[in-house]
């Protein structure tokens, strides 16, 4: 079995609601969609993922693959390049165009020649995995952001992740407390602050929504990521929840997070290979960890292959719609696919519609 042809494809997905944070806001996806192909015919797909600004155009995708990946993958073996390990120097830092596309094609590849759903090529035995929704509100409205709540209680969810950070802390407060209205109380709540505030404002705000009786699960990057000992001091200073970070973080820094007593969840939000080294040594301090959103939910087959996966993040993006069968999503689920691979193939007719190869 080896490699011997590929496919790409520029794809544009609008966003019905702008998406974002206290730091961007986003209008449009940009997707590079790799199919790798191999001598006895199976295919495998990757995602590569630009929010915002336009990727180049297909011709300078295709004209990059080529001279700088297609070279280090064609009349290869598929799985010997998802369990290969690189040491990146110098000029190879960064050097690979589309490696996280190529990863999950790979991964697609070994898992279907192997016939098995890739969670359980991955180690994992149960392919359920508790998952929060995601809101991504920041740029919403007090009506759009109760509507994306009402769905996620029609999902099932009970757990959900809302955007913080804004500079009036009460726009803070009438958000979390929309959120118990339409939720509960009952719920897991956590708050994502992308890194707005300094660490006191951060003591101080994590301190306020505890005294108005908001019962916080995690707060997400609440100051800047490389901060390693004032991340330590919140984790020391703050004892009625948990500091979850690491999602910007290279492993080198992920490391350093766990070396400092810095974080209570490590969160993931990188390539399988990586993650699942960061998982490992998160392992080994004792700390749990979470998964941040990945392209198609693909990621619901690495969460369920860790065994401290606390909670994978979802946030029923527009790239679901490219998938034949998306992830499916119950009960406060993600449930990762039996079919073999990532178990997801590509609706021609969506991704003709959202193709724009210049």
């Amino acid at each position: 079995m080896k490699i011997v042809n590929y496919a790409l494809h520029r794809v544009h997905l609008p966003l019905p609601l702008p998406i974002g944070d206290s730091q961007v806001r986003f209008h449009d996806h940009w997707m590079t969609v790799l199919e790798l192909s191999t001598n006895n015919g199976i295919k495998g797909v990757g995602f590569e993922l630009q929010q915002g600004i336009p990727t180049p155009g297909l011709a300078m995708l295709q004209a990059q693959f080529e001279y700088g990946t297609w070279p280090t993958l064609v009349n290869r073996h598929p799985t010997s390049l998802a369990l290969r390990i690189t040491r990146p120097r110098g000029g190879n830092v960064d050097a690979q165009t589309f490696s996280l596309a190529v990863e999950t094609a790979l991964w697609d590849l070994a898992a279907k020649a192997s016939n098995l759903p890739l969670y359980r090529m991955l180690g994992g035995q149960n392919s359920k995995v508790p998952a929060y929704g995601s809101t991504l509100d920041f740029h919403l409205d007090d009506s759009q952001f109760r509507n994306k709540l009402e769905k996620m209680v029609d999902m099932g969810f009970r757990a959900v992740k809302v955007k913080v950070g804004h500079p009036n802390i009460q726009w803070d407060l009438r958000r979390l407390g929309i959120v118990q209205e339409i939720m509960g109380k009952d719920i897991d709540l956590m708050v994502d602050a992308n890194e707005a505030w300094s660490t006191k404002e951060a003591l101080l705000r994590a301190k306020h929504f505890h005294d108005e009786g908001f019962l916080i699960f995690w707060i997400e990057d609440p100051i800047t990521r490389e901060n390693y000992e004032d991340y330590a001091r919140l984790c020391s200073e703050i004892s009625f929840t948990r500091i979850n970070t690491g999602e910007y973080l290279s492993l080198s820094g992920k490391q350093r997070l766990l070396v400092h007593q810095a974080v209570d969840v490590l969160n993931l939000h990188d390539s399988i290979g990586s993650s699942r080294a960061a998982a490992h040594l998160a392992g080994q301090y004792g700390i749990p960890v979470s998964l941040g959103n990945t392209m198609l939910e693909i990621g619901v087959h690495l969460a369920a292959s860790l065994p401290e996966c606390i909670y994978l993040e979802f946030s029923n993006l527009a790239w679901n719609e490219l998938a034949q069968q998306p992830i499916e999503c119950a009960g406060g689920y993600l449930i990762a696919p039996d079919r073999p691979g990532h178990g997801i193939e590509l609706d021609r007719d969506k991704l003709a519609y959202y193709s724009e190869p210049v």
